[in-house]
Parts: C-alpha cells; sequence; structure tokens
C-alpha cells in the first residue's frame, strides 16, 4: 500500500505540483492578469474539454444521473447539518457560510480534471462496469458541470445567507458557457452526429490546452490568497473537506449502488480541495473572505497528502 501511494504521488499528484509551482512562481515574480487568465478558463478552456470529453464518451443517461446522486446526495448529507449547526452555535453568518461552502464544494476543474486525466487515460486505471478510459474523464466532465451548479446556485445561497439576499444567484450558472457546451454535446453524441473536421480539430486543440492552464491558474491564484494558517478556524473545513466528504461519498455511493463505477471517481473527485470559487464569491458577498482564502490555499497543500491516499485506497478496493 505504501509503494502504490508513492506510485500515485510520483505520478499522478506530483505533476500536477509541479505546474501548479511553475505558476505560482511566474505570478510572484512577472505576474499573470488573473482576470484574463480566469476569463479564458471559464469562456473558452473548460467548455471545449467538456464539449470534448462529453461528445467521446460512452455514458449514459443512467449513469449521468448516477453521477448528480453520487455528487449531490453527500453534500447535502453533510451540509445542512453543519450550517445548522453552526448557526446553532451563534456562528456569524458571513463565517458560517464560508465554513459550509469551503468544506463542501471541491475544486472539479483546475485539480479535479488534471487528477482524473493522469489517472485513467496516462496511467490507464480501470474499475469494474467502466468502458474506455475516456469515461473516467467524461465523469469528471459531468462533475464539473454539478460543481459549477453548486457554485454558482447552491453556494451562492449559501453565502448569501450572511447578506439576506440568498435567491438572486439562482440563475447565475446561466450566464457561464458550460451548460450549453455540454447541451450540445450530448446532443450531437446522442445523435450521431460527426463532427466537421474545420471545427472537430480546432476544439481539440483548445481541449488539450485546458489542463496546464488550468493548474497554471491554480498556482498563481494560491500564491495570490496564501495566508498565514489559523488552525482552530480551519480544523473544520480540513477535516470535513479533506476525510468527511470523500468517506461519506463512498458510503452513499456504496448505498445507491454506484460502486465501484462510478462511484470511484466521486470519491476521488470529492477528495479535491476547496474551491477557488469559495474566495471569489465570499469577496463578491463580503463574507469571511480571510477564511474563505486560507481554506483554499491549505486544503490545496494538505490534499497533495489526502488525495493521494484516497485515489490509492479506491484503486486497492476497487481497481478492475
Amino acid at each position: 500500500m505504501i509503494a502504490s501511494m508513492a506510485t500515485i504521488f510520483a505520478t499522478i499528484i506530483l505533476p500536477l505540483l509541479v505546474v501548479v509551482a511553475l505558476g505560482a512562481v511566474v505570478q510572484r515574480f512577472r505576474g499573470f492578469d488573473q482576470a484574463t487568465l480566469a476569463g479564458l478558463c471559464i469562456w473558452l478552456l473548460v467548455p471545449a474539454f467538456l464539449f470534448v470529453h462529453v461528445y467521446d464518451s460512452t455514458l449514459d443517461w443512467a449513469q449521468i444521473g448516477n453521477v448528480a446522486l453520487g455528487v449531490m446526495v453527500p453534500q447535502l448529507a453533510l451540509g445542512l447539518p453543519l450550517f445548522l449547526w453552526l448557526r446553532r452555535r451563534a456562528t456569524p453568518g458571513a463565517t458560517a457560510a464560508t465554513l459550509t461552502f469551503g468544506s463542501l464544494v471541491f475544486n472539479a476543474g483546475n485539480f479535479g480534471i488534471p487528477v482524473a486525466l493522469l489517472l485513467y487515460e496516462t496511467r490507464g486505471v480501470s474499475f469494474a462496469g467502466m468502458g474506455a478510459p475516456t469515461d473516467g474523464v467524461a465523469v469528471q466532465a459531468v462533475v464539473v458541470m454539478l460543481s459549477n451548479i453548486s457554485t454558482w446556485c447552491v453556494g451562492y445561497m449559501i453565502l448569501a445567507l450572511c447578506r439576506g439576499d440568498g435567491w438572486r444567484g439562482a440563475l447565475a450558472i446561466l450566464r457561464l458557457p458550460m451548460p450549453y457546451a455540454l447541451v450540445a454535446a450530448f446532443i450531437l453524441r446522442d445523435t450521431g452526429t460527426e463532427l466537421p473536421q474545420w471545427f472537430d480539430q480546432p476544439v481539440r486543440w483548445v481541449s488539450a490546452g485546458a489542463v496546464p492552464i488550468m493548474l497554471l491558474a491554480l498556482g498563481a491564484q494560491l500564491v495570490s490568497q496564501a495566508r498565514r494558517p489559523h488552525w482552530r478556524r480551519l480544523a473544520p473545513i480540513l477535516s470535513i473537506k479533506l476525510l468527511a466528504l470523500p468517506a461519506v461519498t463512498w458510503v452513499f455511493c456504496w448505498l445507491l449502488g454506484l460502486w465501484p463505477w462510478p462511484g470511484a471517481q466521486l470519491v476521488i473527485a470529492s477528495a479535491a480541495p476547496a474551491a477557488v470559487n469559495t474566495f471569489i464569491l465570499a469577496r463578491q458577498l463580503d463574507c469571511d473572505v480571510e477564511l474563505a482564502a486560507e481554506a483554499v490555499f491549505w486544503t490545496t497543500v494538505c490534499s497533495a497528502v489526502t488525495v493521494t491516499v484516497v485515489v490509492a485506497t479506491v484503486i486497492a478496493v476497487g481497481a478492475g
């Protein structure tokens, strides 16, 4: 098991961290225009990546529904009691909202996508019930979409509670290109439409650039958000996000009959660190910005260990 974890760290986690570190170094000494970088990811790279991997996938609609259940049910099972408990303890609304959001919404895009790509298409890991290796990344593509819904709808609602305007962001997801890229990919895939070469090749080129640029962007964001840790405030987020959420996701995947597939990838996806959007939304809604920045930075740092352990454990138990 120790040897397996060392291999997983060296072949999956470490390459990812090297590119993140490069992004952090360039940001520290030269400086990216982070608004432009984020816009490039959101408006072009991620939609192209999702489009290509959903179009190429063999996932049927029952499997997609199972992915939605496997992502949303554990978040609700942990999130509602956590938020109510924090409010019962008279935790300030801004802090309670940030703690809840930071603990449950994970970085499915610029962390989860590279992990899935390296795990399935580079290392060739497979699980019982899984189709082609591309299905592993296709499941993660659906998770990215659900994570966007969690962020811009559910997450916005949670964070907005501290200002009393929780329903304003319900349709924010419709202003992003991801839903339309996914809908188009599903329609074209399910109707057996062959993409013309003038479109197929460019969108695949753009998709291929998504992973390295998202990792560079993550590094730039992290070095800008680095904070000295306040462990007492961070402890609930670290324990729930990196330990409890993967464990609860595993239990629900087993109860819902989703183990080993697609449950294995859902457990791995749920182990990702707190979403960078935790910081972005906290700043936008005047919530606990300092706690949000600490959550993103320190869950990402600690995930180098925890994600390695989760991936190694899932492979040991469920790999075919």
